[in-house]
């Protein structure tokens, strides 16, 4: 599963402009925001046409049934697109995850707890320093509850945007298994989607792969 996702950095509209002519299959976007700065309307419309335009080369659907097509080995004749996000910016609640609804589907959103948590200090370290992204905010529990309820998938992507291609054993349980703890103690069910921070192989070493492994389901 760790090849799930082709993980784009940068912004959703780069992503979804780049597509042309998408092949027969499963295909998981991958985004972490709209823009880089506060949120205006005129940025949620931006996208919105971004996936008018994509609508007419694919079919839409549920992140947790590509997730479920992949792993069965499915190999559909047309191009399926799932969206997932990761960091949980304010993007999600505020212009993401309502645009996608309007096109009756979901986004599984990869979240930091400590990140939702953070105090001011923490959110200016996270985003300066370790995601560069300026200025971005965390959603936190409460918004985050009610996009799980609204029937977003809510995933982990370790407390702190870790880069787990490290051998200690007892900060990648940390990192991992306790990001998934905090998930499901917050929103109390389980939590059984993992990706892994900065989205390549060589930023996961494998015994952070067999620890993400036996905690969840899937594995991104």
């Amino acid at each position: 599963m760790s090849k799930l996702r082709n993980i784009v950095r940068g912004c959703v509209l780069d992503v979804l402009g780049a597509v042309s002519k998408p092949a027969p299959g499963v295909h998981i976007l991958n985004g972490h925001m709209i823009i880089r700065g506060e949120a205006h309307a005129c940025h949620a419309e931006a996208f919105r046409r971004q996936l008018q335009r994509l609508s007419s080369q694919v079919e839409f659907i549920r992140f947790e049934d590509a997730a479920r097509m992949i792993t069965a080995g499915q190999h559909p004749d047309r191009p399926l697109v799932a969206f997932s996000f990761d960091d949980g910016f304010t993007d999600c609640a505020d212009m993401i995850c309502p645009v996608l609804e309007e096109f009756g589907v979901n986004a599984a959103l990869f979240i930091n707890p400590n990140f939702v948590e953070g105090n001011e200090e923490y959110i200016r370290h996270f985003t300066e320093k370790v995601v560069m992204t300026p200025g971005k905010q965390p959603m936190r529990w409460d918004a985050i509850r009610r996009l799980r309820d609204r029937g977003h998938v809510i995933g982990a992507h370790t407390l702190d945007h870790y880069m787990i291609n490290t051998d200690d054993v007892g900060e990648l349980n940390r990192q991992i298994v306790g990001s998934k703890e905090a998930i499901e103690r917050n929103l109390g069910e389980p939590c059984i989607h993992f990706a892994f921070p900065y989205g390549r192989l060589e930023h996961a070493g494998r015994t952070a792969i067999d620890i993400a492994c036996r905690a969840f389901d899937y594995v991104y």
